[in-house]
């Protein structure tokens, strides 16, 4: 029996990879269940065997591409900092990473793709919050933050990262930029109960990125 799931969960896999890039490639809105399986040249019932509808395989492919993105920033995550200098280097490498690909982004923010774009960050949220909650946590434990909800900070600061900086969802100008990251940090600041300059370097990258 455990051979038998381990070959599912195997096959399983190797069809959300495919079908991550149909739904980048093609677009999410664009693409039907029929287009989904003819281009995995299986039938029906082989697909229903692994998922129930076009979501749902969207929102797993989703769930197994931010499982490893959050995975190579936990793996690069430095425990033996103070709180501080270690959520910056985990908010670093998460901009690292989110910036790799900057085709597959430019497909990602295509209008065919909002949906899956949106799924997209709510599944990022989600992901990152225990990893934030935890720095925060150790943070307060420090006396470098003061907060009475982590995991809520948490959600709210990724929340507001992921969405408020998404320049093509909300058509900000590039202009205006430095000062949303300017305002963010001080919020930031806030928030987390941290000293002044705590997260000065945010706006440092979106100065790098005007030149």
């Amino acid at each position: 029996m455990a051979r038998t799931n381990k070959d599912f969960n195997n096959k399983r896999n190797e069809l959300l990879e495919k079908i991550w890039n149909i739904f980048i490639t093609n677009g999410y809105e664009d693409t039907t269940l029929s287009y989904i399986i003819q281009t995995l040249n299986m039938s029906k019932g082989a697909f229903y065997h692994y998922f129930s509808s076009k979501e749902e395989c969207a929102d797993a492919a989703i769930e197994m591409y931010v499982t490893h993105w959050v995975k190579e920033i936990i793996e690069q995550d430095t425990k033996e900092l103070k709180s501080d200098e270690r959520l910056k280097k985990v908010i670093l490498t998460g901009v690292h990473i989110a910036n790799s690909n900057s085709e597959q982004n430019k497909k990602i923010n295509s209008s065919s793709n909002a949906i899956f774009h949106q799924k997209l960050m709510v599944n990022i949220v989600k992901q990152c919050t225990p990893l934030y909650a935890e720095i925060i946590s150790q943070g307060v434990n420090e006396g470098i933050f003061n907060v009475r909800y982590p995991v809520e900070a948490a959600e709210m600061i990724l929340t507001l990262s992921n969405f408020y900086f998404d320049i093509d969802l909300f058509k900000w100008s590039k202009e205006s930029m430095l000062s949303k990251a300017t305002a963010f940090e001080e919020l930031l600041t806030r928030v987390l109960g941290a000293e002044n300059n705590t997260f000065s370097f945010i706006s440092r990258l979106f100065k790098e990125e005007e030149n």
